[in-house]
């Protein structure tokens, strides 16, 4: 299968999590999947609306696909991201609480949800995750996921995000790595580069579990597992690298 439209990027402001147009500064570039996956995007076109039953409930996979192509969810995965399209729509402008439980709600069924059918699927469901994650922080809403979720997550995106990268055909390999990654000054090695901003003892605590939670998984077993090192008890802002090496296709995470 081959649902991630990598030349069908939707704009991030990572500052603030915010969907933005395209060329405004600084924006990221991501790249939309199947009819539902992206910001903005739903019903296979930007600005689309997702259907619903007469009294605004979302419709079961099945009546979707009977409603045609640009409809149907071209997947399980794909399905999700209409469910969090049709709770989006009911909250609308600014974020607020709401919003942030129709987060916390897709961030729960990604985690449930075995991905690992097809890489690109399990690629872009370990980003999602993490991408609902990064906005529930940037809004200040990260307590409305519980703890136990928020660790529960954090390692099955990183499990997905493995298991992409590792079984990705070389030219989709390419693909992701160009969008998602940079290249470091070492050959056949990309990173992806974040920061972590704390104001607070009870979020610096939170921030060292879930980050410690996403170092055991990328690093079970290797002989640099060991905790990270998130700046803890002090709180502030620290800062961390995701990396990919293309030869041996292995993951590493840590503080920079």
């Amino acid at each position: 299968m081959a649902y991630i439209q990598w030349e069908k990027p939707f704009f991030v402001d990572p500052a603030t999590g915010e969907i933005v147009l395209a060329g405004t500064e600084g924006a990221v570039p991501l790249p939309t999947y199947g009819n539902y996956g992206g910001g903005g995007y739903s019903a296979g076109a930007f600005g689309g609306e997702p259907r619903t039953t007469l009294s605004g409930e979302p419709l079961m996979q099945d009546e979707l696909t009977q409603l045609g192509p640009l409809q149907a969810p071209r997947d399980a995965l794909d399905y999700r991201f209409y469910l969090h399209d049709v709770a989006s729509n009911d909250v609308g402008e600014p974020y607020d609480q709401e919003q942030a439980e129709a987060d916390v709600a897709l961030v729960e069924e990604l985690t449930v949800l075995d991905a690992r059918y097809d890489p690109e699927a399990s690629l872009y469901a370990g980003g999602a995750t993490f991408g609902m994650i990064g906005r529930l922080a940037l809004n200040d809403e990260l307590d409305t996921l519980s703890l136990p979720a928020l660790l529960a997550a954090t390692q099955d995106a990183v499990g997905d995000i493995r298991y992409g990268l590792e079984n990705l055909p070389q030219q989709e390999l390419v693909s992701a790595l160009g969008l998602l990654f940079e290249p470091t000054g070492e050959e056949g090695v990309f990173a992806f580069d974040f920061e972590v901003t704390t104001t607070s003892l009870d979020e610096e605590i939170v921030e060292y579990l879930a980050l410690n939670a996403l170092n055991d998984a990328v690093d079970f077993g290797e002989a640099d597992d060991g905790p990270l090192d998130t700046g803890l008890p002090f709180s502030g802002t620290s800062d961390y690298r995701l990396t990919f090496n293309v030869a041996t296709r292995d993951l590493d995470f840590v503080s920079v």
